[in-house]
């Protein structure tokens, strides 16, 4: 083959790799096989100052996990909420990630014709962890559903970022501590002549991992059900009424947050596969 064929050639292929690669990660989150997204680079970073928020582009997020955070309320409104879904995105995807591989994991085993001891512990762990009767209910709540809805509800939760549980504790969703050995914060308010205190967490990350369990060992059946046939977010917030006394008027607060926000672009967001950590020889 000539000099100038055989750039013609590379040529061709380099195309056709660019191709492909950009055809995987247009695809959204979960979509991506699970063994594309392997271990990643997590950087963990403290917010000292609305600067300290890396600002987001694109549909490729990186896997930023902060450890602390600030309220917004000095901040103008628009300023805000970008800066408050720049800093819950990359949370949200990363625990996404976590449950995805739990999930995985949970299959593996199940798939087995003969699990190991070791095995068959985990998985009791892992139905006692959910509240999960059986392994297909398991399944069902180790699911999860779009970005759109959990940032919808991390906005209202957290007042936008301006709760002063969201500043001393990340908790971006409000959760009570009923267990005095934990990190936890005083609500300062009582319920019933009893001190109410809201859990503290380390990072953003572990915040919306303990949503996920909420929503797993919650009174929310009906929504769990819905999300493993829809994806359309505004059809399925319909069934979290639950989640809050405030009910019907609670789900359209959240679409509306979802509607003028579109927050539906969110969606289709995935975890930058730069930062894989890719094995020695792989």
């Amino acid at each position: 083959m000539d000099e100038k064929n055989w750039f013609l050639v590379a040529a061709v292929e380099i195309a056709l790799l660019m191709i492909a690669v950009s055809l995987l990660l247009s695809r959204p989150c979960h979509e991506v096989p699970l063994s594309l997204l392997g271990d990643l680079r997590v950087v963990y970073k403290p917010i000292d100052s609305p600067k300290d928020i890396e600002p987001l582009q694109g549909q490729a997020i990186p896997p930023i996990a902060y450890t602390s955070v600030i309220p917004f309320s000095d901040l103008d409104v628009k300023i805000k909420k970008k800066k408050f879904f720049d800093m819950m995105l990359p949370a949200i995807l990363l625990s996404k990630h976590k449950l995805a591989r739990l999930r995985q994991r949970i299959l593996d085993c199940l798939n087995k014709e003969e699990p190991s001891e070791g095995e068959r512990q985990w998985l009791k762990e892992q139905m006692k962890l959910f509240d999960a009767k059986n392994y297909k209910q398991l399944l069902r709540k180790t699911d999860d559903h779009p970005v759109s809805i959990i940032l919808a509800q991390a906005a209202l939760e957290s007042g936008w970022g301006d709760s002063r549980f969201f500043a001393e504790g990340n908790n971006v969703f409000g959760v009570w501590s009923f267990d005095p050995e934990e990190p936890r914060v005083k609500a300062g308010v009582r319920s019933n002549g009893q001190e109410i205190y809201v859990k503290k967490y380390s990072s953003l990350i572990e915040s919306v991992d303990d949503y996920f369990l909420t929503i797993a060992r919650g009174p929310y059946r009906r929504f769990r059900l819905a999300r493993q046939r829809e994806e359309d977010p505004i059809r399925l917030i319909s069934h979290l009424t639950r989640y809050s006394e405030q009910r019907g008027l609670y789900i359209q607060l959240l679409r509306n947050v979802i509607e003028k926000n579109n927050l539906q672009r969110f969606d289709s967001c995935y975890l930058d596969p730069r930062y894989i950590v890719r094995e020695a020889g792989g």
